[in-house]
């Protein structure tokens, strides 16, 4: 691998860093912070005696809790739960001064209650199908003039109140007879200003005379059918799906793109198809990001999801796939696509960086291979016909390393194809010239394989 490309592949990997150096900042920026659970010791968590982590997912036994006392602002939090038998799960959050909500999850009903002062007030109730040894999802939205509960997607709770609670801790307490299973825990802000409360993003509510003098566009009474300009634009940004925030969607697109093209480089240069590589991995971009885009997109829809399976049938690889090794080179980019798109950043960048590694070491202990990176056609007939012998001899002291693939001949002329490799475009100049020394008459024909560069 050349000085060119060693400074290529550097340039990527720090544009890389670049990348996911700015993403803590940018969750700070949107107000986002992600416990995955990955570390054991669970630092900024108080828990009890029967709380672990075991291969990133928090285990809490019956009649043990964990906790979490911060002062954060959250607008939604977001976590991932399994039960493997009759339990009670409390969630609480807005954990402050005494006053708190709290999410409890039983086999009959999800129900929500506002505690202040140690005295409860009965929010909002929905059942449940309470499914045992099953990930689910639920997700609180905090607005403000109520909430809105969700359990995978589905809205169970809606709840109108005077008076929000938005900053303060959170935690997970456990009863009943099975260990829970917790994972994926998100709380989301609009970073307000320290010190000041969150803004309404709602306009301010006005009087009948004052709304219907500013409305760009009011609705007619009369007319219900007919949408003001808010209306439009918000029915055209709403989604049924939980929506996937610019941040995340950017910064996977631009982790895709640099993955892709170190992939795309390692192959150029340490593959051994005879195809040509230059070309066959410019698509390597292309199909990570398509890929990282679908997943993004289905991920947040269990409708979108079940019909993955038809989108991904249309995948037919109908450029010729001549080798077993391009059709591996595309398999990892649409991987690289899939696991950017699950928002497994960590895990795809070790994953590519593991390939790149062995790739490595396979090619440290099989020594130098033929890197081929040029078809040459050599013809000649009647009177100019050449001894094969001759083009063989020429051939072979101007190129760095040559392979017979075709040799035809008949009494009146003979073609004979080879692979070969020029170090530079000087070699070639100098086979060139070599081979018409043979003979003027000589017809010859240079093929890009790989290229030269």
């Amino acid at each position: 691998m050349k000085i060119k490309t060693l400074l290529r592949l550097t340039l990527a990997i720090s544009f890389l860093f670049l990348i996911i150096s700015p993403a803590i900042s940018a969750f700070a920026q949107d107000g986002e912070i992600i416990e995955s659970f990955d570390d054991e010791s669970l630092p900024g968590w108080e828990h009890s005696e029967g709380v672990k982590v075991v291969d990133g997912v928090l285990l809490i036994s019956p009649e043990n809790f964990a906790v979490q006392f911060d002062d954060f602002p959250a607008i939604s939090y977001q976590f991932d739960f399994k039960r493997s038998g009759p339990v009670i799960i409390i969630f609480r959050y807005a954990i402050s001064e005494g006053k708190e909500y709290s999410l409890i999850i039983h086999d009959e009903a999800i129900h929500l209650e506002l505690a202040q002062e140690g005295q409860p007030q009965f929010l909002g109730e929905s059942p449940w199908d309470p499914v045992s040894n099953e990930w689910r999802k639920l997700e609180v939205k905090i607005n403000p003039t109520g909430q809105q509960i969700s359990l995978d997607g589905r809205l169970i709770i809606t709840t109108e109140e005077e008076e929000i609670l938005h900053s303060g801790g959170l935690g997970f307490w456990v009863d009943g007879q099975s260990v829970v299973e917790f994972d994926n825990l998100t709380r989301k802000t609009a970073a307000p200003v320290p010190g000041e409360p969150p803004e309404d993003p709602r306009p301010e509510q006005q009087d009948a005379t004052v709304s219907e003098t500013t409305d760009l566009s009011p609705v007619d009474e009369g007319n219900p059918g007919r949408l003001s300009v808010n209306d439009l634009i918000t029915e055209l940004t709403s989604s049924q799906a939980n929506p996937t925030q610019l941040s995340t969607f950017l910064i996977n697109l631009g982790l895709a793109v640099v993955l892709s093209y170190i992939l795309s480089r390692v192959y150029i240069h340490w593959g051994s198809s005879l195809s040509n590589r230059r070309r066959f991995a410019a698509n390597f971009i292309l199909l990570t990001i398509t890929t990282t885009f679908i997943i993004l997109v289905v991920r947040s829809s269990v409708a979108l999801s079940l019909g993955l399976v038809g989108a991904l049938s249309i995948v037919r690889f109908r450029s010729a796939i001549k080798e077993p090794e391009e059709l591996a080179y595309l398999f990892f980019a649409i991987a690289i696509g899939i696991g950017l798109g699950d928002n497994q950043r960590l895990i795809t960048v070790i994953a590519l960086a593991a390939a790149i590694l062995v790739l490595g070491i396979m090619r440290l202990f099989r020594g130098r291979q033929a890197d081929f990176n040029l078809h040459v056609s050599v013809g000649s007939a009647g009177a100019a016909k050449v001894d094969f012998e001759s083009i063989v001899d020429t051939l072979k002291d101007n190129c760095s390393q040559m392979k017979l693939i075709r040799f035809d001949e008949s009494d009146q002329a003979q073609e004979a194809s080879f692979l070969v490799e020029f170090r530079d475009m000087k070699q070639l100049k100098e086979a060139k010239s070599a081979l018409r020394a043979l003979s003027d008459k000589l017809e010859i024909s240079f093929l890009d394989n790989k290229g030269i560069w």
